[in-house]
């Protein structure tokens, strides 16, 4: 298996590349309100404003969101994800495959009441 490595070792690129899918797997999470599975890990204040920008610019298209969230609260998901530390490959691709399936993978985990 090849190195694993957090999002704290990947460099520029591969940083924003996981920062772009982190954007694309939160944004139709967050419209659904299934993100559950990230009250596990301690960034609330970091979500509330990624939240809070997402609801103030719901009339931006789908691209300009993505755009500007990277923008204007990139060092928030970017800290977010350093928070949740999944593993990364050098590449900057997820080990899990993607975030949906990492999403599901922790959500199968959850032990299950009777």
């Amino acid at each position: 298996m090849a190195d694993v490595v957090s999002i704290d070792q990947l460099d520029e690129t591969t940083t924003t590349k996981a920062i772009k899918d982190f954007i694309d797997f939160y944004l139709p999470y967050l419209r659904k309100n299934d993100l559950e599975i990230l009250s596990e890990y301690k960034v609330d204040y970091f979500l509330a404003d990624i939240n809070h920008f997402v609801f103030e610019n719901q009339s931006f298209t789908p691209e300009q969101i993505r755009e500007d969230l990277l923008k204007d609260r990139g060092q928030d998901i970017e800290h977010v994800i350093s928070v949740i530390n999944p593993e990364y490959q050098p590449d900057g691709n997820l080990v899990a495959g993607t975030w949906k399936k990492w999403y599901q993978a922790k959500f199968n985990k959850l032990s299950v009441r009777d």
